[in-house]
């Protein structure tokens, strides 16, 4: 598995990943280990670069956050 499939996995299911990815997208990512054009395709929202990257069919989701 990718790095980046794991990511998208893991942002599915750890709130601490999540609170990271809300506060600074970019520097989670970086955290993560994500090479930059992968975050660059995740932060540009291109799906079809994403599924390029991943050999996976993704799905837009769109995430709440509570406000602080």
């Amino acid at each position: 598995m990718s790095t980046l499939s794991q990511f998208i996995e893991d942002l599915a299911t750890n709130p601490k990943l999540q609170q990271d990815y809300q506060q600074n997208p970019a520097t989670a990512m970086q955290n993560y280990g994500l090479q930059s054009h992968e975050a660059e395709a995740v932060l540009a929202g291109d799906k079809a670069q994403v599924e390029k990257l991943t050999g996976k069919s993704v799905n837009i989701v769109t995430y709440m956050f509570p406000v602080k």
